[in-house]
């Protein structure tokens, strides 16, 4: 279904694509991302926030990044699949079947730039929207919100929940135009005062002012962490490293009497060659304990030996 001339004006604003084009080559990022974006699906939505959506879905496809969203032809959903197409990007738009036109293979509601073969339509079933919401961040890695009215607060505060409850670790970016979702900010900073949260608000949403900024945070974000991970298995293989040398060591040292003591522990407790090594020590971690156990007693036989010499 085509967009209404008023709406193709907002959607095709001069302004908005005059600035696009006149802004620096955007780069690829390193890592393409799965971005769900959430916003107004009002015709009457303000151009600042056009414009802010319009860059969103263009930036996103500059990067080459996916843009996920409710595939509306109007407001903030409108603007960012005009952006993410003229800007030659991907986009993935999930609707509900209660729009599909009878008798046709098109949706009520639906942007006309999803008649073209690189953009995919996902139609969600079911009695309410509970189905779309979940199939529009399944697989998402980053979640941008544009400003919207009480569904996108409903789509917003319902992953903002499951992250504060530790059901996701997706990151949140508010695009905080004209200081839309200044509100929101201090609602969450309240509930910490107040100690209502688990988490810091940094770690629950956070805002950026421009729709490239926030993309620019999410990809930061998926930067530290997988740095974060590298580091941790840096950390793994160094242990596991010096674990199998204090093995080796043992194998051949004059604490070999201790390999065998399983009648008491219940097991080989140094393992030999069979022994799997776990992220956490594993078995490594019970023969320390056991080897500190054995020198403690040795310790304690020689004191007892010296001390009964002295009395005699």
């Amino acid at each position: 279904m085509m967009a209404s001339p008023s709406e193709e004006k907002k959607i095709e604003d001069p302004a908005a694509a005059a600035a696009a084009a006149a802004a620096p080559t955007i780069e690829k990022a390193s890592t393409a991302l799965r971005i769900c974006c959430y916003g107004s699906s009002s015709s009457r939505t303000p151009d600042k926030y056009i414009n802010a959506a319009y860059n969103l879905g263009y930036y996103l496809a500059k990067r080459g990044h996916t843009c996920v969203n409710g595939a509306g032809n109007a407001g903030c959903m409108a603007a960012m699949n005009r952006g993410a197409n003229d800007g030659d990007g991907r986009i993935v738009g999930v609707i509900h079947e209660a729009f599909v036109v009878d008798g046709s293979d098109w949706f009520e509601g639906c942007h006309d730039v999803f008649d073209k073969k690189r953009h995919t339509i996902i139609v969600a079933k079911g009695n309410d929207l509970q189905e779309r919401k979940k199939l529009l961040v399944d697989g998402a890695q980053g979640l941008v919100v544009l400003p919207g009215g009480p569904g996108t607060w409903d789509e917003l505060w319902e992953m903002a929940c499951s992250r504060h409850i530790g059901f996701h670790s997706m990151p949140i970016v508010c695009v905080n135009v004209d200081g839309y979702y200044d509100n929101f900010k201090d609602m969450l900073s309240r509930a910490h005062d107040d100690e209502l949260l688990y988490k810091h608000p940094d770690e629950i949403l956070h805002f950026e002012e421009t729709a490239d900024a926030a993309v620019k945070w999410i990809e930061t974000y998926h930067a530290k962490a997988a740095e974060s991970t590298k580091e941790q298995k840096k950390v793994i293989r160094k242990r596991t490293s010096m674990l199998k040398r204090m093995q080796s060591n043992l194998s051949g040292s004059s604490l070999s009497p201790w390999r065998r003591m399983t009648s008491f522990f219940g097991e080989d407790i140094f393992g030999g060659d069979d022994d799997e090594i776990s992220a956490d020590g594993g078995k490594y971690g019970r023969s320390t304990t056991v080897l500190i156990f054995a020198a403690g007693v040795t310790v304690g036989m020689l004191t007892a030996f010296r001390v009964g010499v002295r009395t005699r």
